[in-house]
């Protein structure tokens, strides 16, 4: 049966459309923030609260899949569309963030004897494990990435650096420090964005940003152009809100806002646009022996919401899968087997 429902899996994924996404990092008042779009089919979501000292195995979606067992280190919050450990991105407690972004060209690695982690899982992974993007990096060929179908790469930054991974003709490439001189990225490799961006004004060339477009490559330069002038404006959210609200499609969903040295996230979603939500990492209990926490995306609350985080509920985690599976054609044992994962790990 696991081998079917991976079949079925890989081509439900397949005939997905394409959505844009961008996302880019910059330092306003000397502080290190992250902003990004979410542009997606549908908004629907929980924020979850994910603990620390809790040990785990990773799911197997894929009959090549090879397990690891780990246990987490750091607390993080992520944003779940597939559930309770499946985030598409989010922050740990020590700073950390990372969010997949769509790369149609992406080539895998082969199947081998590492341990593998599915699209998503991987986010958790990375989360629980690491606090900076040069400890990261130094760990990543040790594993390896097993999508489901998903074609992405990935954007992660600790408080004072930025990290691209892309998997490019079944190598995994990554872009750190010197090798990463602009820390933005949309949904072409990030070589081709920069390649492109070097013709512009203010990144060595002369040519004038290209307005209104939401081609990836023009994305990725006027964000990054965008974002040189943040300290110019003293509501910096609002700001990075305009800067996003630029940059995104008619199907951007979330907008999420990191500021990694306060450790808070500041979002709003197309549902309840007129509504700004703000998370603060620092004011959550990640001990394993507390409670899992969620927060319903398109709850009509705003302001700070810490407060408004509900005890985890089975059947409110079962319903949110089964409302994306359902979406995207997929097959409903995938809904039982990610919906059961959360109490295959464990409290240490």
């Amino acid at each position: 049966m696991k081998k079917i429902i991976s079949f079925v899996v890989l081509i439900a994924f397949a005939v997905q459309p394409a959505f844009p996404c961008t996302i880019f990092s910059l330092y306003p008042d000397g502080q290190h923030w992250v902003g990004r779009t979410f542009d997606w089919a549908y908004g629907h979501g929980y924020v979850y609260t994910n603990k620390r000292n809790v040990t785990k195995i990773s799911v197997r979606l894929l009959p090549t899949d090879v397990l690891s067992t780990w246990t987490s280190k750091y607390g993080s919050v992520t944003f779940n569309q597939f559930g309770r450990e499946f985030p598409t991105g989010g922050m740990n407690e020590a700073g950390l963030m990372i969010d997949a972004l769509e790369l149609l060209s992406s080539v895998y690695i082969p199947a081998d004897t590492r341990p593998s982690f599915n699209e998503l899982q991987f986010i958790q992974y990375v989360l629980d494990n690491f606090s900076s993007v040069e400890e990261m990096n130094e760990n990543l060929q040790g594993v390896r990435l097993a999508p489901v179908g998903s074609r992405l790469h990935y954007f992660t930054c600790d408080a004072k650096k930025c990290l691209t991974i892309e998997w490019i003709g079944g190598v995994m490439v990554t872009h750190l420090s010197e090798n990463l001189p602009i820390s933005s990225l949309a949904n072409n490799t990030y070589d081709q964005h920069l390649a492109y961006a070097k013709d512009f004004v203010t990144f060595g060339g002369n040519k004038p940003v290209v307005q209104d477009s939401r081609e990836s490559l023009d994305r990725f330069v006027r964000a990054t152009y965008n974002g040189k002038f943040i300290n110019e404006y003293d509501d910096k959210i609002q700001r990075l809100f305009a800067i996003l609200d630029d940059v995104g499609s008619v199907n951007n969903r979330w907008q999420l806002i990191y500021n990694q040295d306060e450790r808070t996230i500041t979002f709003r979603t197309k549902s309840q646009f007129d509504k700004q939500r703000k998370i603060e990492l620092n004011a959550f209990d990640f001990d394993c022996h507390s409670t899992v926490k969620y927060f319903d995306i398109d709850s009509e609350i705003q302001g700070s919401i810490n407060d408004d985080f509900m005890d985890f509920d089975p059947a409110a985690n079962y319903a949110l899968i089964k409302k994306s599976v359902d979406m995207q054609k997929l097959p409903a044992q995938l809904a039982d087997r990610l919906a059961v994962y959360p109490n295959e790990t464990k409290c240490n």
